[in-house]
Order: structure tokens, then sequence, then C-alpha cells
């Protein structure tokens, strides 16, 4: 019996271990998948010619591997308050300070967003530039109205 359980018990655990590598997995691929594709529409939305494609080219890349500079910092940002989370249990002034860091990370990679929208809007027309302001207000009007639920009234 001891060893029927045993058995249950890993293949249950090599199960949801496979689960959660699929699910993340599949919520990667779908993030990446749907950036590109964001980019594809604004490109096209925006109607660039061959020249402010290739003006755009290096504002691209520069804010791409920003990007990802900045996605590193703020996983190590994360981590490093799980851990002192773990050590501390409870909401102690280390804690708070490393919050503070994560907070700082997501300024920082908003920021940068900023400045691109603002880098691309040299290469292009007034017209695009303003159909490109209008989208990105849209986006942060958008994430706005997309908190969430509600916490519970006491």
């Amino acid at each position: 019996m001891k060893h029927v359980l045993l058995l249950f018990f890993s293949v249950v655990a090599v199960a949801a271990t496979a689960s959660y590598g699929t699910l993340r997995f599949v919520e990667r691929r779908t993030v990446v998948t749907n950036e590109v594709a964001a980019h594809e529409w604004l490109h096209r939305e925006l109607r660039l010619t061959d020249t402010q494609r290739k003006a755009l080219g290096p504002i691209e890349t520069h804010f791409a591997e920003n990007q990802r500079r900045l996605a590193g910092q703020l996983r190590a940002a994360k981590l490093k308050l799980a851990r002192v989370m773990a050590e501390d249990k409870a909401f102690t002034p280390r804690v708070a300070t490393e919050v503070e860091a994560v907070h700082h990370c997501l300024g920082e990679m908003q920021k940068a967003s900023i400045e691109h929208v603002f880098k691309m809007r040299t290469v292009l027309s007034p017209e695009q530039g303003d159909k490109l302001l209008a989208l990105a207000q849209r986006t942060l009007e958008e994430t706005l109205s997309h908190r969430g639920p509600r916490p519970a009234a006491h």
C-alpha cells in the first residue's frame, strides 16, 4: 500500500510539474506572439514607408535591448523581494525597500517605453506622430480600465 501511495504522489507531482512548465511555455509564447503582432499592427496602422522602416531599425533594436536589460533587472528585484519576504516573514523595512526596488524597475520600463514612442516620432510625419501618440494614450487609458476585480466592501 505504501508503494502505491508513493507511486500515486510521484505521478501527481510529475503531472503538476509538466502542467506548470507547459503553462509557463504557452504564456511566454503568447506574450512574445502578442508583442510581435502588436508591433506589426502598429507599423501597418502608421503606414510606414520603406525609408521610415529603415530609420526605425536602430531605434527598435536599442529599445528591444533596453527592454531585455530592464526585464532582467525586474526579475532580479522580484527574486530579491521574494527572498527577503521569506526571511523576514513580516512587512519589515527591508521588505518595503525591496518593494520600492521592484516599483523602480517598473517605472524605468514605463519611462523607456514612453521615450521610445517619442524617439519613433522623430522619424514619422507629423500626422503619423500624432497617430502614434493617440495610440499610446489609448493604450495607457486601457490599462487603467483593466484593473481586475474590485476588493469587497467592508
